[in-house]
Parts: structure tokens; sequence; C-alpha cells
């Protein structure tokens, strides 16, 4: 009967174990963190930026992970332009926009379970100051499209 509890238990541990690694990786950001996440390309790496409404930024790109503070007006511009743009899966995208293949690369946004389309090819005004907002933050921050060739692969995500 002991061999039959401890297994009965061992099981059940099991499949929390199983169901909590099958959950999104998203639910791990909280809903009020702004998440900019480039792709990278065939010849670059891409990057993540997460914003806290604080301004206070965590980044992990080719060459490693770092946090910074961001501008209070940029932030509040960031997290304003999320607000107006929402739902952000309805933004429009450019139709026609070229890409380079071995350079091209796509930009989003996500705002708790909301993900945009593609902000770096904006179909209008909305998704043009977000594109802008998510450039001028990767520059505050230093975070570059890193060549394959001197960065390492981005981590999972995990924070």
């Amino acid at each position: 009967m002991k061999q039959l509890v401890s297994q009965s238990w061992l099981g059940m541990a099991s499949a929390t174990f199983l169901v909590c690694l099958s959950q999104p990786l998203m639910a791990l950001v909280p809903n009020n963190v702004g998440v900019i996440l480039n792709s990278g390309s065939t010849n670059t790496i891409g990057y993540r930026i997460y914003v806290s409404p604080n301004g206070e930024a965590n980044y992990v790109d080719g060459n490693g992970s770092g946090k910074g503070k961001l501008p209070e007006k940029l932030t509040n511009r960031f997290f304003r332009d999320l607000k107006a743009a929402e739902p952000l899966s309805d933004l429009p995208v450019k139709p026609n926009c070229v890409k380079s293949t071995s350079f091209g690369t796509t930009t989003t946004v996500n705002l708790g379970s909301q993900q945009s389309t593609d902000i770096s090819c904006p179909g209008n005004a909305k998704a043009r100051r977000l594109d802008n907002d998510a450039i001028a933050i990767a520059k505050a921050l230093k975070v570059t499209n890193v060549p394959n060739s001197k960065g390492k692969p981005l981590p999972p995500q995990n924070f």
C-alpha cells in the first residue's frame, strides 16, 4: 500500500511539472510590462527589451543581458502609444513592405496578452509611433542587432 501511495504522489508531481512546463513563457512577464521583440535576421541575432511603467528596463541581445533606466518622457510616450494602438493585433502593416532576405528583421511589441504585427513596416501613424518608440528605447539602452559571427544566440525567455 505504501508503495502505491508513493507511486501516486510521484505521478501527480510529474503531471504537475509537465503542466507547468507547457505554459507559455510570456506568462512570466507582468501584464503591465511592455515588451519589444526584434527577430534578428539571417545575419543578426535580434533582441528583447522589457519596459516597466516606471522606466526600468531589462534587455537581452547578442552581447548578453543588461538593465537600464529610461527617461520618464520616453517611458510615458511608449506606454501612451501602446494604449492608443490597442488592440495591438489590429495594427496594419504597410502593403508591399520589402525587406532584405539577409538583413530584414521583424519588430513587434507586446503588452499583457496582446501582440502587435510588424511595427517596422508601419501601416498607420499609431504603428509608426510605436516603431519610433522601439527605436528610441533600443538606442537609449544601447541595444543592437549583433551580427551572428560576433555574438551569442538569445537565451530562452526567462524573466
